[in-house]
């Protein structure tokens, strides 16, 4: 059994704040919520201990409650140092605890495959740290500041968390350094190479960084605000149709291009798809809300829910702003955002009758960066991805997940009526998105970006 040791103890003086940095907000959460959430999702891990503060051990028992955290078996109160909190959690582990994985609470972009790299390598070494190259060159110093060496950085890491031990080996590694009178030492490496045992490492993601100070917090703001997640490494399209056996799904914009693949890629693992369209029946006109309302309204009669809507549709006109009209850029903002936010508003009411949800955008890579010659797209495709992740902390609390997927340059006619003739090979297949863009439907998140590469 592998536990989570999640350290949110610390009083948070760096961050000069009122509230200690694990509590402050980011993106509408709490920072240990992210965090505490990567290890509930995580299929490696089996148990929670979360050690904090003696004042917060109620307001964290609520998070608990609050986001489902049912892996959490404990909240217990920390020590004065580092050192004494892990060795508490360390103490209050399930009796059949073989692993933990001691992380701290303000690294809430932790992400599934180091937990899965440690999981794996602390079962043949017994002792992991996760570190990452160092970019700078490392200095040390002497007391009066005068350089005394350089070590060679091709041999220096950076380390993170989480770090993972065999159960018995950290324990004893931590009554070791009792015995030896050792205190208030940082890391529990540390503790265990003291103790005579090898630490073997794995690599960690620069992502993966620690809010420290409250300049962390605006970078950690940017993290959430551009992160996107690889399709390629989180999942993989196994298992769709036990997934969607039961499943209600609409696709929008599902008669040509990304959504005409999609629709035929559900169907291959979905029993209940339904395309909908100018051209479908029911029909659907994405500008026009009375219409919006009418064709989900259709299916919600005949299904009595919906599980999951997909708008595919979109346009795109290659002109400078000089020779946009304005109805061109008001109608290219119309169809990418302002249909979006209608299908947004109609679909609201059916998740919440029901309880649940799934809302899928398709925008593009050009929401990263304005192109010329194609401004209103790119800068309306910015805009969806801001309105996906404010929508999604909007009707979170209401089980709804809002996500978006951004594909590169893909072979559609859209794309051809634009730029005419292009290499195939520099271009994605329909087929391959509509791949991924099922994989992304299967992941249980929310607020995300899914590059599609």
């Amino acid at each position: 059994m592998n536990t989570a040791i999640i350290l949110c103890s610390g009083s948070g003086r760096r961050f000069k704040n009122q509230l200690p940095k694990q509590f402050v907000k980011l993106a509408g959460l709490p920072l240990l919520v992210y965090t505490l959430k990567a290890f509930q999702n995580s299929r490696y891990i089996d148990d929670i201990v979360i050690v904090t503060n003696p004042e917060f051990v109620d307001m964290t028992w609520e998070y608990v409650t609050q986001f489902s955290l049912d892996k959490v078996v404990k909240v217990v109160c920390g020590g004065q140092t580092r050192q004494e909190s892990s060795r508490i959690g360390i103490d209050c582990c399930p009796a059949s605890t073989q692993y933990v994985l001691i992380h701290d609470g303000v690294r809430p972009f932790i992400c599934d495959k180091i937990i899965a790299d440690l999981v794996r390598a602390v079962k043949k070494y017994k002792a992991v740290d996760t570190v990452i190259e160092s970019s700078d060159t490392i200095v040390k110093v002497n007391s009066d500041e005068f350089i005394e060496s350089i070590p060679d950085r091709a041999f220096l890491r950076r380390g993170q968390t989480p770090q993972a031990f065999e159960y018995d080996l950290i324990k004893k590694a931590h009554e070791h350094a009792k015995k030896s009178c050792l205190e208030n030492l940082t890391d529990d490496c540390g503790l265990v190479m003291k103790a005579g045992h090898p630490v073997y490492t794995v690599r960690g993601d620069e992502q993966n960084i620690k809010i420290t100070y409250p300049i962390d917090l605006h970078i950690a703001d940017k993290l959430f605000q551009l992160s996107a997640k690889n399709l390629e490494d989180d999942s993989d399209e196994s298992g769709a149709e036990k997934f969607f056996e039961d499943s209600t799904i609409v696709v929008i914009g599902g008669t040509s291009g990304i959504g005409k693949a999609l629709s035929a890629g559900l169907e291959t693992c979905a029993k209940k798809i339904y395309v909908l369209g100018r051209k479908t029946e029911p029909c659907i006109d994405l500008l026009d809300p009375e219409s919006v309302s009418a064709g989900l309204d259709t299916i919600f009669s005949m299904e009595e829910r919906i599980d999951y809507i997909i708008n595919c549709a979109g346009d795109l006109i290659r002109k400078n702003v000089e020779f946009t009209s304005v109805q061109e850029w008001d109608y290219i903002y119309d169809i990418n955002v302002r249909a979006n936010y209608l299908l947004a508003k109609a679909s609201l009411g059916y998740f919440r009758k029901q309880n649940s949800g799934n809302l899928v955008f398709v925008g593009s890579s050009s929401y990263t960066r304005g192109r010329g010659g194609y401004s209103a797209y790119c800068s309306s495709k910015a805009a969806l991805v801001n309105f996906t992740q404010a929508f999604a902390e909007e009707v979170r609390q209401f089980n709804i997940n809002v996500n978006i997927v951004s594909p590169s340059r893909v072979d559609t006619p859209l794309r051809y009526r634009n730029f005419g003739k292009e290499d195939k090979s520099s271009l994605l297949t329909p087929e391959y998105v509509a791949s991924k863009i099922i994989q992304a439907m299967m992941i249980d998140t929310t607020g995300s970006i899914f590059e599609i590469n």
